[in-house]
């Protein structure tokens, strides 16, 4: 019997059943006293069997007698017989062990080669498990900075092995116990690529489990989906979760998925669905955010609506940072004088672009580069629109010294620096690019904002209004904008310099700025389904004092009325903004105070109501977020990696702050061993 059988049943307890245990004389029965028990502290007895033995003796003793082995059925001779035995050298050995037991291992003190093989496989498995340790730092050294695992050529005679063997190599010159390994291991050298992938997908887990582990405890989850090709051409959907935790609001990348087979609607609700499902937060969704998309926004059979058939409560955000993106790209393209603008804006970085020669004088003069601009991202447009404001004299700088000396320049370069010349010193190019140069200040900090995921909903929608008040102030300040533009180029010249010039100009201006007023409320019109927001309005706290928010309240009540019991709702609420404490404290610093305040059973419904609200995002900005990190995971020279290594290293990458935190608690490396053994390895990393 093995010490730990032996142990559960000391543990237990010696049984002392009623036995119907009869001996029948001509004269009486004797019948079994239970009493028996008491008076012989060792003795037991089985129900099965209906016989008598020595518990201690069962457990420990060689003796072979009737207590020990037959048991015993004599009532007639019970006192004498029982007398017998517990004066036997033998039961008196067995009580020894059996109250000595558990002190020392007897079976390893009576097998000392046994014992003496546990302690060095221990001590061997200990080595095994530093260099296990090992090999697990420079997986995540190499998966946090993005590097390739693997080389083209890892024999031993190649000069590159690739970074991670190339990285033990490096180690090992230091760390004689990993020199070793790696010189003399047969079996198990941790080199292979099964090996690599293995590591990877054990560290992916660790920190998968303890997202999940966020998860399990955050009150409210939203979920971001985006999808984009790789380098492969291979359709790949990111999931990012938003949820909030006692430090604040998390956004956590989970994993790419190839949807390249089918991207319809109902085939990506499915897949989000069941991905909900396996994180163990379906039933925590609250709001879900995609970009325009028809697939994913369509309120009929889009993505977000197919969500919505299992979690009503699942609120559709359009992503603002989107939005916005579109506000500028279409309010400026309705106007034939800006797309002219940006058209020539686009030439002017594409000129430079396709040209070392060029982009090296570019360096040597303007000692910037001009960035490129991209059709989907006016957010580019605006760095090459505030580029070009302020470095203005050194580009005329640069295309007047390739004029100057056009011979050693191709006759494409001189003809088009003589154009950026005159486009450089005309009115109407001047004109526009301090217009736009001032619109662009205000909207690039309400991009920031919205690709922050620190900041709010309801602080969110205040900046966009705040946007369109600074917009809409613009009007005012044409005068100073055609002034200064005149004083800098002069007069308009050409076919726009005839009749009243200034007006023309003035209802140009005009128009731009209300087309994008037009944008604006379009499409951030849908906010007023968020009307909710409002009851957390730092700055309205004052007011909600005297009158209270009672649309807001319902449209919460709409939207998440299963979450909430009004009326206590009303009165936290109520108490709420006449507290000091929080009088013009965010969403976010009321969540903290309640928590530091031990108030959030207390205010339960104000606590719940924060949560939700910190958990609605603004913007996919993680999800495009991690579509950088695919491009420099799967690159050119990277392009065969697998999906599931694809998904755990941009896991490592992206989520590094995490990974940086696991390992300070000490908790990385013996978590990412428990998953690594759970396959067969020809190495013991197990301790007996």
């Amino acid at each position: 019997m093995s010490y730990t059988d032996t142990l559960e049943l000391i543990t237990t307890g010696r049984p002392t059943p009623q036995l119907n245990l009869v001996q029948k004389t001509k004269r009486f029965e004797r019948h079994f006293n239970i009493g028996n028990y008491a008076r012989y502290n060792w003795m037991t007895g089985s129900t099965r069997e209906q016989k008598l033995y020595c518990w201690d003796c069962l457990l420990f003793g060689a003796d072979s007698g009737s207590w020990a082995r037959d048991g015993y059925s004599d009532l007639g001779s019970l006192s004498k017989s029982a007398h017998r035995h517990q004066n036997a050298s033998g039961h008196l050995r067995a009580t020894i062990r059996l109250k000595t037991f558990g002190d020392t291992r007897i079976e390893l003190q009576l097998d000392e080669q046994q014992r003496r093989g546990v302690i060095l496989h221990n001590e061997k498995v200990k080595r095994n498990r530093g260099i296990l340790k090992r090999l697990i730092n420079c997986v995540v050294y190499l998966g946090k900075q993005e590097l390739p695992f693997r080389g083209h050529d890892e024999s031993v005679t190649s000069s590159n092995k690739g970074n991670y063997i190339e990285l033990l190599d490096l180690v090992a010159e230091y760390d004689s116990d990993l020199h070793t390994h790696l010189a003399t291991s047969t079996v198990f050298t941790g080199t292979s690529s099964r090996i690599q992938n293995d590591l990877i997908s054990a560290v992916a887990s660790v920190m998968t489990d303890s997202m999940k582990e966020e998860l399990r405890k955050a009150p409210f989850v939203a979920v971001m989906l985006d999808e984009t090709t790789d380098i492969s051409n291979v359709a790949q959907m990111s999931y990012v979760l938003r949820y909030v935790t006692d430090d604040g609001i998390k956004e956590r990348f989970f994993k790419y998925e190839d949807v390249t087979e089918d991207k319809r609607a109902e085939a990506i609700a499915t897949r989000l669905l069941e991905f909900l499902r396996e994180s163990g937060c379906i039933d925590k969704v609250v709001a879900q955010c995609y970009d325009g998309a028809a697939v994913m926004a369509s309120g009929l059979n889009g993505v977000q609506a197919k969500v919505k058939e299992t979690i009503p409560q699942a609120l559709f955000i359009h992503c603002y940072a989107h939005i916005l993106n579109l506000v500028l790209s279409k309010g400026a393209s309705k106007i034939r004088e800006c797309k002219v603008f940006f058209s020539h804006l686009s030439g002017l970085a594409t000129f430079f672009s396709r040209s070392a020669k060029r982009t090296k004088l570019l360096d040597d003069i303007c000692q910037h580069r001009l960035p490129r601009a991209a059709p989907t991202r006016w957010c580019f447009h605006s760095r090459l629109v505030c580029t070009v404001a302020e470095k203005t004299r050194e580009l005329r700088e640069v295309f007047e010294h390739i004029v100057d000396h056009h011979t050693e320049f191709d006759d494409e370069t001189v003809h088009c620096s003589d154009g950026y010349i005159t486009l450089l010193t005309s009115f109407d190019f001047s004109f526009w690019l301090k217009t736009f140069h001032a619109i662009f200040s205000y909207s690039d900090v309400v991009f920031e904002i919205l690709q922050n995921k620190g900041f709010d909903m309801q602080f969110c929608l205040a900046r966009v209004d705040q946007l369109q008040r600074q917009i809409e102030q613009e009007k005012g300040n044409f005068d100073s904008v055609y002034d200064e533009t005149q004083a800098l180029v002069g007069p308009p010249r050409g076919r726009g310099a005839q009749g009243d010039v200034r007006a023309r100009y003035r209802e140009l201006h005009c128009s731009v700025i209300d087309s994008l007023l037009t944008q604006i409320s379009n499409r951030f019109s849908d906010h007023k389904k968020l009307e909710f927001l409002a009851l957390l309005d730092p700055q309205q706290f004052g007011h909600y004092c005297n009158y209270f928010p009672t649309a807001a309240l319902n449209s919460l009540m709409e939207s998440y009325g299963g979450y909430f019991d009004q009326p206590r709702l009303h009165t936290e609420l109520a108490v709420m903004y006449g507290m000091s404490d929080i009088l013009g404290k965010s969403p976010a610093d009321i969540h903290q105070f309640l928590l530091k305040k031990g108030l959030s059973e207390s205010m339960k419904q104000v606590y719940t109501l924060s949560c939700i609200i910190l958990t609605i995002p603004v913007s996919t900005a993680s999800v495009e977020r991690s579509f950088s990190a695919l491009k420099r995971i799967k690159s050119y020279s990277r392009s065969t990696t697998g999906q599931v290594r694809l998904s755990d290293l941009a896991l490592i990458s992206i989520e590094k702050e995490l990974l940086i935190a696991l390992k300070a608690k000490d908790q990385l490396h013996d978590d990412a061993i428990k998953f690594f053994i759970q396959k067969d390895r020809r190495m013991d990393f197990v301790f007996r």
